[in-house]
């Protein structure tokens, strides 16, 4: 079992019943996030993290290919935010949330299924 992807595919599960139900409460939360001082900092660390979990524990799942890929994807976008800068992320962060309120309906819907899925192969 793994359990470390399980409680990421959790997150994001809950992440997603956030954006469905309040997605502009969501957006104002990524708002607020993106104005603190540690924001840039608090990306970069937490993809880094997540992104080692799920190599880590890739081969304790049904696709372990799948979660190595995410798992890379998550480092080198972190590596991407390193380059961006500060500024240019808060700046990203800002207009996202501001212009794609209108997504995160869908896309709250999309990470419930997501997160359902990655119990559930982290789990079988």
């Amino acid at each position: 079992m793994a359990i470390l992807i399980s409680l990421w595919g959790i997150s994001i599960c809950c992440f997603g019943v956030f954006m469905l139900l309040k997605p502009a409460v969501f957006s104002h939360a990524i708002i607020q996030f993106s104005r603190k001082r540690y924001f840039h900092y608090v990306e970069i660390i937490s993809r880094l993290a997540i992104g080692a979990a799920l190599l880590l524990d890739a081969h304790n799942t049904a696709y372990p290919l799948a979660f190595e890929f995410i798992g890379n994807l998550l480092f080198i976008v972190a590596i991407f935010l390193v380059f961006i800068t500060e500024k240019y992320h808060k700046k990203f962060a800002i207009s996202a949330a501001k212009h794609g309120v209108n997504w995160f309906k869908p896309a709250g819907a999309i990470a419930i299924v997501f997160g359902l899925w990655t119990v559930y192969v982290s789990v079988v």
